[in-house]
């Protein structure tokens, strides 16, 4: 593994001017463009380790301040990334394979989740869930979504409970994404929901997550697939309904975001 003093002797015959983040991501780029036998395996696996480092601190930062704002948390939403870095780092990931599998209870190997050290890729545009039956749709929260252009809103029945308290609703569109972020308290500590429509099916991404610390436990709830898996302190439950893609951070083991996630309807 590269060493730190390794990576800024990098830097400095480099000459990069731009942020660390900035530039971790161009080199990543710059290694991807590479052919395969070029490719600096290491390189790549240290700035994605630094990068999830990167947002792991700013993300604690905004906890520790009463931002309010936890939705982001490991979470990055890209377009078709990761496919490349694995397929360049595919030495290390057969090294690391027959490990992975032993950990994690998803099988890898159907092309739904991929994993890259603390690091997965969910491939859900390979999902074969069929639309689902909304339950909740007479709740306010659901009532307003609808309002605001989530019509039908697959949601925990769990967050409903006296347990829960929603703090802030914030809501973004874009040309072809609509996308709500709800910030709520779980017995006082903060935690997260991040809804994403988007406008057609070949545009749904591929959704990664940083700084995955437990194994990946898949729940079946009716004709649609969920993900759990620890992220620190938090647990993080994911699943896609339609055109939408769901992601909760939770301030629960493991266990609990289990049964958080069996509610779902």
């Amino acid at each position: 593994m590269l060493t730190d003093e390794e990576f800024l002797a990098f830097l400095n015959d480099k000459e990069l001017d731009g942020s660390l983040e900035e530039n971790l991501s161009k080199i990543i780029d710059d290694e991807m463009e590479k052919p395969e036998e070029e490719m600096d395996t290491e390189l790549i696996e240290y700035c994605l380790d630094k990068l999830s480092e990167l947002n792991s601190n700013a993300t604690d930062a905004n906890i520790k301040e009463g931002n309010g704002d936890s939705n982001d948390k490991h979470i990055k939403i890209k377009f078709r990334r990761v496919i490349a870095i694995v397929a360049a780092a595919v030495v290390l990931l057969v090294g690391t394979m027959s490990v992975s599998a032993v950990i994690f209870d998803v099988n890898i190997f159907d092309g739904m989740v991929e994993l890259y050290n603390d690091y997965i890729r969910i491939n859900f545009d390979k999902t074969d869930d069929e639309p689902a039956d909304y339950q909740l749709l007479d709740t306010d929260l659901a009532k307003e979504l609808a309002d605001n252009g989530f019509d039908k809103v697959l949601l925990p029945e769990a967050i409903f409970s006296d347990e829960y308290e929603i703090t802030n609703i914030e809501y973004e569109s874009g040309e072809y994404t609509n996308t709500v972020n709800i910030t709520f308290k779980y017995k006082n500590e903060l935690g997260s929901l991040n809804i994403t429509k988007y406008s057609m099916d070949e545009i749904v991404p591929d959704v990664e997550f940083l700084n995955v610390t437990s194994e990946i436990k898949e729940v079946k709830n009716g004709n649609i697939t969920i993900y759990c898996f620890m992220q620190g302190n938090s647990a993080a439950v994911t699943y896609r309904d339609g055109l939408s893609i769901y992601s909760f951070q939770v301030p629960m083991n493991l266990d609990k975001s289990i049964e958080f996630a069996k509610t779902i309807k």
